[in-house]
């Protein structure tokens, strides 16, 4: 368990936090529990007892005292609480840690939140827990790409429109028409997902059902409608998230992407993994072949043309096209420069 004590002190089991809770219920009870009569209903020795109220008193800060008249213990401070969690050093570091992690999503309100909530837990350990937060942070760090702002009052509005099954009116930018006026749209929120550092909703448009994609940033205004709605019982968030690649889930229409990557850089492209349904097949010659479906080809292409000569394009035929297009392009400005 977690040591207070510099590492010092005895493994505590789950039995014993067991203990803590009965003990602590019979306290606030006014049954005045003692060593001898808790021993007893326990099976254990009433040294095990006695240990246990010293590590209330002493490591939890319990105003726990005898009470000579009553034969028992009782707390002098009726709003002192137990700890409704107790974490092992590990739990602790890694709670910590995913603190640390969130770092990379800094100016969202999740972020904030956490940062709260994780604030919190640290205040709250003794001085002598043998991990501390402060410690564990100058010796980890984080980096994720740049996620874009959400308005507090945007996200509350999402969350509580997507756990309470209400539709959500909202006045929303598209990406594909920037100039264009705002669009206004009553959607049914299913899911949330963090893709890549941006969060997106992932919902339908009322009377429609198809599920669609939008970017929580580009959210201008949201109203939370009084209007129902129920999530269809064989919807699969995962099932939608897959499809993705990177960011971008797009219409829902799947495309088979089949990629050559040059032996070069081989070893780049099979020590991580791109796409959770990805496969990978190397041929005679030390080139790569990676095939991924994907439902968008627009972070596709973007990704592709970042490998510049290293990558071909196998397949789809649209996606040939449209990365020739682009090179294309590149070409021509590139020579108007000159």
């Amino acid at each position: 368990m977690l040591c207070y004590c510099g590492g010092m002190c005895m493994d505590r089991n789950k039995s014993q936090y067991a203990r803590l809770i009965e003990l602590d219920g019979l306290i606030r009870q006014g049954r005045y529990p003692n060593c001898l009569t808790f021993a007893e209903e326990w099976g254990v020795s009433s040294k095990t007892v006695q240990r246990d109220i010293d590590f209330l008193r002493d490591q939890m800060g319990a105003p726990i005292e005898y009470d000579r008249e009553r034969k028992g213990y009782r707390y002098t401070n009726d709003s002192w609480m137990l700890p409704s969690l107790m974490l092992t050093e590990g739990e602790l570091w890694a709670v910590l840690m995913a603190a640390r992690g969130m770092e990379q999503y800094s100016g969202t309100p999740v972020a904030a939140h956490l940062a709260r909530v994780f604030q919190k837990i640290a205040d709250s350990l003794p001085d002598k827990v043998s991990l501390r937060p402060e410690l564990l942070y100058s010796q980890f760090s984080f980096r994720g790409p740049p996620a874009k702002t959400i308005d507090a009052n945007i996200w509350a509005a999402v969350v509580k429109a997507l756990t309470g099954n209400r539709v959500l009116k909202v006045v929303y930018r598209p990406f594909e028409t920037p100039r264009r006026k705002d669009k206004t749209s009553r959607i049914c929120p299913w899911h949330i997902a963090n893709l890549h550092g941006e969060w997106y909703v992932f919902g339908v448009h009322e009377g429609y059902d198809d599920v669609r994609q939008f970017a929580i940033p580009r959210i201008e205004r949201a109203v939370v409608t009084k209007t129902r709605f129920d999530v269809p019982r064989d919807f699969k968030p995962e099932s939608v998230i897959d499809a993705a690649f990177a960011r971008y889930a797009g219409d829902g229409s799947s495309r088979n992407i089949r990629l050559l990557f040059n032996k070069q850089v081989a070893e780049w492209i099979t020590e991580r993994q791109w796409h959770p349904r990805q496969s990978l097949k190397r041929r005679r010659n030390g080139d790569i072949e990676l095939a991924f479906p994907a439902a968008g080809l627009y972070e596709v292409q973007r990704w592709v043309l970042s490998w510049g000569r290293w990558v071909r394009v196998l397949a789809p035929e649209t996606l040939i096209r449209d990365v020739d297009a682009e090179i294309k392009a590149m070409t021509a400005i590139v020579k108007e420069t000159k």
